[in-house]
């Protein structure tokens, strides 16, 4: 009988583990990160929310994050996947793949059916860096190493696309020029933040990056000076927020500058990969929802 019990509760704690699993590694959770950071845009440039952007930005980066599996299915669609392989993502490559081949379609739906106003050009360099990033290509018959293989680059171009996306849509939907001041300075205090937490993921991949001989921050400066660079990437940000925001909204968002710098502190190559998953990715998340309900107090 106890050890039905036991047993019985071992399955109750799975299950919400497996939930969050899900949520996580499928990147619904990151997605949603994106879609908080899209709104936050809207609030902080006093604009009326474009729900379908936010929901596109959301589609969007659902694609990109699972086009790896994709790309990996649509190569080899009879491929044995291992059902105790003990990563999460290549146990379930099928779903992931369907999950990115449907929110692409959605994406695509989507953009045509509201009509925003973005041009196709502008698009199209991030479609390349985003499928580049992790889909190696064939040129004159040899194989050209991904984006992410780069030399350093690759935490650039996640804050690159991450403020273009997040905080650059928004924008020039509603109007804006790409040079209108307002537009840059939301541009570089987005690429600021986002670039310091993306760090933190060079610091979580450094094992891997060793073995793959693939040279980035902590590789090349240690992992305690690159946590240093992410920390003075914050201190700028919160200096440039100084200039620019006053009342709760600055208040809200030093206060999740002040989450971000402890989440960067903790930051270590041994811890699990959900703790990045959870608070690196939440902090994006704290950033939008202090400043949503800041303006919802506000206002």
């Amino acid at each position: 009988m106890e050890a039905k019990r036991h047993t019985g509760g071992m399955a109750t704690v799975a299950v919400p583990r497996r939930a969050l699993e899900a949520l996580l590694y499928s990147s619904v959770f990151i997605s949603g990160c994106g879609f908080a950071l899209t709104i936050e845009t809207y609030q902080l440039a006093r604009l009326p929310v474009s729900w379908s952007m936010a929901v596109f930005v959301f589609l969007a980066t659902l694609f990109t994050y699972n086009l790896s599996s994709v790309q990996s299915m649509l190569r080899r669609p009879r491929q044995t996947i291992n059902p105790h392989d003990p990563s999460w993502s290549q146990r379930h490559k099928r779903e992931l793949a369907g999950i990115g081949l449907l929110s692409l379609i959605g994406a695509v739906t989507l953009y045509f059916w509201a009509g925003f106003e973005i041009n196709w050009w502008f698009l199209l360099h991030l479609a390349v860096i985003s499928v580049g990033y992790t889909v190696p290509v064939l040129y004159k018959r040899q194989r050209v190493k991904p984006l992410r293989s780069v030399p350093l680059l690759k935490v650039f171009l996640i804050a690159y696309v991450w403020a273009v996306v997040t905080a650059m849509f928004p924008l020039l939907d509603a109007g804006m020029e790409v040079w209108q001041q307002e537009a840059l300075m939301l541009f570089l205090r987005r690429f600021l933040f986002i670039l310091a937490l993306a760090l933190l993921f060079d610091i979580r991949d450094h094992v891997y990056d060793q073995h793959t001989n693939t040279l980035t921050f902590p590789g090349w400066m240690g992992v305690r000076r690159t946590k240093l660079v992410s920390l003075g990437l914050l201190v700028l940000y919160a200096l440039v927020l100084l200039s620019q925001e006053k009342g709760l909204i600055l208040w809200a968002l030093l206060a999740s500058t002040l989450v971000a710098t402890l989440i960067v502190s903790m930051s270590s190559a041994e811890r699990p990969r959900i703790y990045f998953a959870i608070l690196a990715d939440g902090a994006m998340l704290l950033h939008a929802g202090l400043v949503i309900m800041a303006t919802a107090w506000a206002g």
